[in-house]
């Protein structure tokens, strides 16, 4: 299937990551308190300490090793169940570690807990990975999409009350069990006959997938630590409101990154035939196109989100504005950093330096977290995010510099920072002048002046990536017209 088609199923699913939640949070948002919310975070978090150690860097390790190998059937059989092999090995070792802290460690909240692991069942038996070493997301879209919208569904039919958080962990946990479930239905029936595990090759494959591990760990320090330590730090209300406004910038990343999976299987694939062109072709591609919709996206949030909260969140959640603003950068760099280590770095095996690079941003992170979380509390988290973003961004760069066309890639940026200024001066002078609207009606206004500005002054520039997207838009609309 190609790139176009791969990105745009997983565009499709980021969308409905994006319009489920629209529908469902502020609901959610006022029928639960911030304290309910915070608690079925602060608890999701310290699963995927868990999930971390169960999946072992084998969700990066196995679509790569998928792709290395899928145009030989035998070799690509062979290779889904070492690596589920390994999975299930780790996955086994980290139920134990969790039934263990949750029984000896917890003294509130043990219920919640004990729904949070069917997460850790669900990691155990995911097999994403190979779905995304041969290149087939149609598949991990359609089930994708199914869940959410039953998930969405039991959501309004379930939840009433405050006290309904519980429900609302189950409803998410069962339904990343059952979507995971699915996948297998779509798993070739021959693979079923299974052969006899060799220890040496599922010992490759741990080996292999350890080296992922590490810096997977470091990630999950300033992806889930930050939650841990706005509630131990600052308390669960805190972490309501932080958890939320990553929730809203994390779903219009997820439009930017999209490309990741995407990519990470062809450049794997491009690396294993040594087709080092096609590699930088694609490299400065990717990165045009990342760098246009991240701007562009940052630039929508700049600008509607004074309006967005108070509709979309209700007077509760007020605070969640700020901390939104202070986020969005990040969008900008984790596409970077998305691009250079996970689309570059891993399919070169270059795991140390990616390595080195997740652990610079961990680090600081955590002391900037340790400065701020207790004077700031969620704003000083939000702080703490961008700039470790930053710094693993900065690190990747450095590291690859001589391996990538960075001066070529770099020449099309300035571009796109003069279209995202542009949209942001016109739409503030064009709102300053339309007052006499709700606050929905000013977002969807500024949206909609911000995304036509912006198109329109990158078309004045002669941007080729704004006309690669005017040209795909329009052909996927004219021949949907006339078919």
């Amino acid at each position: 299937m190609s790139i176009a088609k791969n990105y745009i199923y997983n565009v499709l699913l980021q969308i409905t990551n994006i319009l489920i939640p629209f529908i469902t949070t502020p609901y959610i948002s006022r029928v639960l308190d911030p304290k309910g919310l915070g608690i079925a975070s602060f608890t999701g978090s310290i699963v995927q300490y868990f999930i971390l150690v169960a999946t072992l860097g084998t969700g990066l390790y196995g679509s790569r090793a998928i792709a290395y190998v899928r145009d030989n059937s035998e070799k690509l059989k062979k290779t889904f169940w070492n690596v589920l092999y390994v999975k299930l090995l780790t996955g086994f070792l980290a139920i134990i570690a969790y039934l263990f802290f949750v029984v000896s460690f917890t003294k509130e909240y043990k219920h919640v807990y004990f729904i949070q692991s069917l997460n850790l069942f669900a990691a155990i038996i995911d097999i994403t990975y190979f779905f995304q070493g041969v290149e087939d997301f149609k598949k991990i879209s359609t089930r994708s999409l199914a869940i959410r919208i039953a998930s969405a569904v039991s959501i309004f039919l379930f939840i009433k009350k405050e006290s309904d958080f519980v429900i609302y962990v189950l409803i998410a946990t069962l339904g990343n069990l059952i979507g995971q479930l699915i996948m297998w239905l779509y798993v070739p029936k021959s693979y079923f006959n299974i052969e006899r595990a060799k220890w040496n090759d599922i010992l490759g494959h741990l080996i292999g997938s350890f080296k992922l591990f590490i810096p997977m760990v470091a990630i999950q320090i300033y992806i889930v630590l930050d939650k841990t330590m706005v509630g131990l730090l600052a308390g669960e209300e805190q972490v309501g409101y932080y958890d939320m406004a990553q929730r809203i910038v994390k779903m219009l990343l997820g439009l930017v990154t999209s490309i990741g999976p995407v990519m990470f299987a062809r450049m794997s694939s491009l690396v294993a035939r040594k087709e080092h062109d096609s590699v930088n072709s694609y490299t400065i591609m990717v990165f045009d196109f990342v760098t246009y919709l991240s701007l562009l996206i940052i630039t929508i949030l700049f600008t509607t989100m004074p309006y967005f909260v108070p509709v979309f969140f209700g007077s509760k959640f007020l605070a969640v504005k700020d901390l939104i603003l202070i986020i969005s950068p990040i969008i900008l760099f984790i596409s970077w950093s998305n691009l250079f280590g996970i689309q570059i770095m891993l399919p070169f095996k270059k795991e140390n330096e990616f390595t080195l690079s997740i652990i610079t941003g961990a680090v600081v992170n955590f002391t900037l977290n340790m400065l701020l979380i207790p004077k700031y509390a969620a704003k000083g988290a939000s702080v703490s995010t961008v700039i470790a973003e930053f710094s693993v961004t900065l690190t990747q760069i450095i590291i690859i510099r001589r391996m990538i066309p960075l001066q070529q890639m770099l020449k099309k940026v300035p571009t796109h920072v003069v279209s995202s200024i542009g949209a942001l001066l016109v739409t503030y002078v064009l709102g300053a002048l339309i007052n006499n609207i709700g606050n929905l009606e000013k977002t969807i206004l500024n949206a909609a002046i911000v995304t036509v500005t912006y198109i329109f002054i990158e078309f004045i520039l002669g941007s080729n990536v704004n006309k690669l997207v005017i040209s795909k838009v329009a052909h996927s609309v004219f021949q949907r017209i006339f078919k």
